[in-house]
């Protein structure tokens, strides 16, 4: 049986064969908002530990001030030591940072008044505009609140018309108090179209003060990361299109997605098996598979779920920097990928070289190819990546998935050789002059360092010119870097 291959193309909007329907989802990003940060960020819940951040290139660091341990003795009053500790640790360790303005519970000195919606939130956007004039200048981008349908405080944030009316009037307050500040609008928990879409139509927008729209790349429409994030993506890209006033500059951005792991065969809830995984191998894939992705799209910001202290194998690191295990298999990959690909994902787009990818027959698998063209002091790297998007992890692979009474339910069994988990392929890249290459290398995800990840590949005449390169293609994604004179 001949291979059926998806043959996706960096250099062109959409896949090349089987996928003409994502034309209409996919749009090219707006030019860079934060042209000095590349995507890799991280959420922070063990402060204060940026020699471990940057032991993994994080750009962006994800924290939280809370109304209620700000404003906490009497109406109107802020008390702002524990918040100064954290922001400016950050900010003077050069992070970027995105400061969640958090209102997951009503502040309690507004208990009383918890009924009068415009008594409380004239209370919050006071608090966000004093937020903005304390750090004034600072380069913080302030998001208004988190996942408003998981945490709406007491009824207020899941409904998008009490929503907006908080994030408009708010976002007018932070740039009242600071005209340079950025302000992120949304945090939804997953790409809540029902929810996004109200609030545009309730003038999210209209005001120019909101300067990026924030969403969770949780739910996606299978586990895999990569499944319908292209055409999630182009869905917000032509809202922002379609609502956002004539001259202002809005982005989308990813600002918290992850993966636990869970016992092997463990059942899966129905709200959150898409978040969960059997094996640190799968983890590990599916980070790299969420940047190579995200990055492809564009997207300037993608925060990672989380830094420290598992909870449920969330995290990049086992422990703190005393655990001796260090990283997990997925805090090397994030790691690794983060020293390739550090650039601002706008300034990647491959517009010259077709990449494509070929195999022998080999069974019905659909391959996935990536590319990047990076210019770094006048040296130009052209960077592809490859992988095969099967559930098959550590020898076994998924043989079915069910739903039973709200759970989910999935049969693993042992790889065979008719599975093709791992598919000898070939690189293919055209217009790229053979006597214009300085190198051709492999990069390995899982390195131990970033500095060993790096081993000569093998290359040749393409067939009608160009170059190819053989590939072996699995779940984690393989990597090859073409360094240009």
């Amino acid at each position: 049986m001949m291979l059926r291959t998806r043959v996706f193309m960096a250099a062109l909007p959409v896949a090349v064969a089987a996928a003409a329907s994502m034309a209409a989802e996919r749009t090219d990003p707006p030019a860079p908002m934060f042209p000095d940060a590349g995507a890799f960020g991280v959420v922070v819940h063990t402060p204060f530990r940026a020699q471990a951040l940057r032991d993994v290139n994080v750009q962006w660091v994800r924290v939280n001030v809370r109304w209620g341990n700000v404003e906490k003795e009497s109406r109107g009053n802020y008390d702002w030591a524990g918040a100064d500790e954290l922001l400016n640790y950050y900010l003077d360790n050069g992070f970027h940072v995105m400061c969640v303005l958090t209102m997951e519970d009503l502040c309690p000195l507004y208990e009383a008044d918890k009924d009068d919606k415009d008594v409380v939130i004239g209370a919050a956007v006071r608090w966000c505009g004093a937020a903005a004039a304390r750090y004034a200048g600072k380069g913080i981008l302030w998001e208004l609140g988190n996942e408003p349908e998981a945490f709406p405080m007491g009824g207020y944030w899941n409904d998008p018309v009490t929503y907006t009316k908080m994030a408009t009037q708010a976002a007018n307050a932070i740039k009242s108090s600071d005209a340079t500040a950025k302000v992120a609008a949304l945090s939804t928990a997953w790409m809540d179209k029902g929810f996004i879409e109200k609030t545009l139509e309730e003038g999210l927008l209209a005001g120019k003060s909101i300067d990026v729209l924030t969403y969770h790349g949780y739910h996606r429409h299978t586990l895999l990361p990569e499944s319908g994030l292209a055409e999630d993506v182009g869905w917000l890209r032509g809202r922002i299109a379609e609502y956002a006033p004539q001259g202002h500059h809005v982005i989308a951005a990813d600002s918290e997605r992850g993966y636990a792991i869970v016992p092997f065969l463990e059942k899966k809830s129905r709200d959150s098996w898409r978040n969960l995984v059997y094996c640190e191998s799968e983890q590990a894939a599916y980070c790299a598979r969420h940047y190579l992705e995200t990055i492809f799209l564009g997207v300037e910001i993608a925060v990672w779920y989380k830094d420290m202290r598992g909870e449920n194998d969330f995290s990049l690191y086992y422990g703190t920097e005393e655990d001796p295990r260090g990283l997990r298999p997925m805090g090397h990959v994030y790691r690794n990928l983060a020293s390739l690909l550090p650039d601002n994902p706008t300034l990647l787009r491959n517009g010259r070289y077709e990449v494509t990818i070929s195999s022998a027959p080999h069974g019905d698998v659909e391959l996935h190819v990536r590319s990047y063209l990076q210019n770094r002091d006048g040296t130009e790297r052209l960077i592809a990546a490859a992988w095969n998007p099967l559930e098959a992890f550590d020898g076994r692979i998924l043989d079915n998935r069910k739903r039973i009474r709200g759970d989910y339910y999935e049969a693993w069994r042992a790889v065979s050789e008719e599975d093709a988990v791992e598919v000898a392929a070939s690189l293919h890249v055209n217009g790229l002059a053979q006597e214009s290459i300085e190198s051709v290398q492999r990069f390995n995800l899982l390195s131990k360092t970033t500095d060993a990840a790096y081993e000569e590949a093998a290359w040749s005449a393409g067939q009608g010119g160009g170059i190819e390169c053989p590939v072996a293609v699995s779940p984690m994604p393989s990597i090859i870097v073409i360094r240009l004179k």
